[in-house]
């Protein structure tokens, strides 16, 4: 009785990854002017990704870049892109799961907004999670340089 159980758990698992399509869309990275210095505007987006709840991992002053550590952050199909299953999206479903992180590249007069995403679809039993790939639609991008930009300007 249990080798037809493990079987057909196997097979639902497989189906799934095997109708998996990957996203479509591509790579978003957000370049934005903003009145400022390169110290300026790195102190700002730290400040910003803090208060939004981001963990800073890395921080070069001179390279003029900050990283963040992923974070769980649930994400609607308009902000991003994990791809399908039988033409269904992923994050349209509850058992989808998200994490992302930043990156940000501070110029003078510029800044440089970067998001990570990772997905993982959780149907059930462990053995059955997909890891997904997503893709950020730009929008998570635009919300965090004009966060920045408005941080820059008080």
């Amino acid at each position: 009785m249990r080798q037809p159980i493990v079987l057909l758990l196997t097979l639902t698992a497989v189906g799934c990854a095997a109708t998996y399509e990957q996203p479509t869309t591509t790579h978003q990275v957000v370049q934005m002017t903003v009145t400022g210095s390169r110290a300026d505007i790195l102190r700002v987006s730290k400040q910003v990704l803090v208060a939004e709840g981001f963990q800073i991992t890395s921080s070069d002053e001179s390279a003029g870049v900050i990283s963040t550590a992923l974070r769980n952050l649930r994400l609607t199909p308009v902000q991003a892109d994990c791809g399908t299953t039988m033409g269904l999206d992923y994050l349209k479903d509850n058992r989808t799961t998200t994490r992302a992180a930043f990156g940000i590249i501070a110029e003078d007069a510029k800044v440089t907004v970067k998001a990570n995403i990772e997905g993982e679809y959780k149907p059930g039993a462990v053995d059955q999670n997909i890891t997904l790939t997503c893709v950020s639609r730009g929008l998570l991008e635009r919300d965090m340089a004009a966060k920045i930009i408005a941080m820059t300007h008080k």
